[in-house]
């Protein structure tokens, strides 16, 4: 089982070991944890986190596009076409789990009619759940009194799709494998995503909906098989919606709400912090050479995708915004956290779960999982974003 490292000492010299590079604002953001006292070259806002998840999809779907049209070689093709499924994939999961996500909670921008109307016209465009809807389930239910308990839809989810505890940890990894490919999640997924934009609607959501739905149809035949495929199909579809199990499944501890147990208290016992990154080599001499080679592998290949696909945005330190997801600053999420992850730290009360590693993660919650006593379920209402 892949721990959490041992306290807010431990991890912050996990991040403290990047020091030896140049461009903290980089490593700032790919782990997700920030420096104590680093100064920031310049303030985000929202505007800013909208307009750089919609030019990944922008830039997603552009390179998808060029690989499976333009381009002759193989190798040209397949390297174009990885590379533009992982920032559509992104991007798309960057809007719904991030954008959308804090567009409910009100805190993309003061007035709520705005941030309404943008969580509307998104939520049509990547064809998921509508405002209201999510709104009422997230913010109310997630945030509120059902975390952690089969009321919880997100803890339906997981509990439904066959992650439950008491199941041995190689047990929960074969289930994991088998739903990432299975086609019965997938149809099943898609299907719920549809229904949401279809049934129990406002008027203007059904009218906005089937509009989105012609014109997709209209330049998926246009555009043939090949290219509905590669570029709208395998992106949007099938990535995007194996990127949502994998965050899902990483979020939280997924543990059912022990009798006793306070909801602030099961918030915090069931929270992660889900950091990319690994300590770096201690310098530069030839002795660590294998070490960099190591390190720079992992980086490029897992905690990098990662980042991008699973734990976008504020995502990173979710824990942090179950502890304060009325503060309105969601895009400064890791310099706030660290604010308070020092102050618990100076006060000896430091209680933050902090993982290193989105596998890592992974590793902990099924074995989790895997420890406490089978539970007795019936069908049980859920919903996948």
């Amino acid at each position: 089982m892949r721990r959490p490292v041992k306290g807010y000492h431990q991890s912050t010299e996990i991040r403290r070991s990047y020091e030896i590079l140049p461009f903290q604002g980089v490593w700032t953001w790919l782990t997700g944890k920030e420096l104590p006292d680093r100064k920031e070259m310049w303030q985000s806002n929202s505007t800013e986190r909208v307009f750089w998840a919609l030019a990944w999809v922008v830039l997603g779907v552009a390179l998808t596009s060029l690989a499976a049209t333009y381009l002759q070689s193989t190798t040209s093709q397949i390297l174009c076409w990885v590379s533009g499924a992982l920032f559509a994939t992104s991007g798309a999961r960057y809007i719904v789990a991030t954008i959308i996500h804090h567009g409910v909670h009100g805190h993309l921008y003061k007035s709520q009619r705005i941030n309404k109307a943008l969580c509307e016209i998104l939520s049509t465009v990547f064809i998921v759940q509508p405002y209201e809807s999510y709104r009422q389930f997230h913010v109310y239910e997630h945030h509120g009194r059902e975390f952690s308990t089969f009321e919880d839809k997100d803890l339906a989810a997981i509990y439904q799709l066959g992650f439950t505890p008491g199941k041995s940890k190689s047990a929960l990894y074969a289930r994991f494998i088998w739903t990432l490919l299975s086609p019965k999640f997938h149809l099943v997924f898609f299907y719920g995503r549809l229904k949401s934009n279809l049934i129990g609607v406002p008027f203007y959501r059904l009218v906005m909906s089937l509009i989105w739905f012609a014109s997709l149809f209209a330049i998926g035949h246009l555009a043939g098989l090949k290219l509905t495929l590669l570029v709208m199909v395998l992106p949007f579809i099938i990535l995007y919606q194996m990127a949502s199990l994998v965050h899902l499944l990483t979020e939280h501890v997924w543990l059912v709400r022990k009798e006793g147990e306070s909801v602030r208290d099961s918030h915090i016992n069931n929270c992660l912090a889900r950091f990319c990154g690994s300590t770096c080599p201690a310098g530069f001499a030839p002795q660590y050479l294998a070490s960099w080679a190591k390190w720079t592998v992992m980086h490029l290949f897992v905690h990098l995708p990662c980042r991008m696909l699973f734990v976008q945005g504020s995502l990173v330190c979710h824990d942090w915004h179950h502890r304060y997801g009325s503060v309105r600053q969601w895009y400064d999420y890791a310099r706030l956290r660290e604010i308070h992850a020092q102050k618990l730290s100076a006060e000896e009360r430091y209680d933050y779960i902090d993982i290193w590693g989105v596998h890592n993660a992974l590793d902990y919650v099924l074995s989790s999982l895997s420890k406490e006593a089978e539970v007795e379920i019936d069908h049980l209402e859920y919903r996948l974003n």
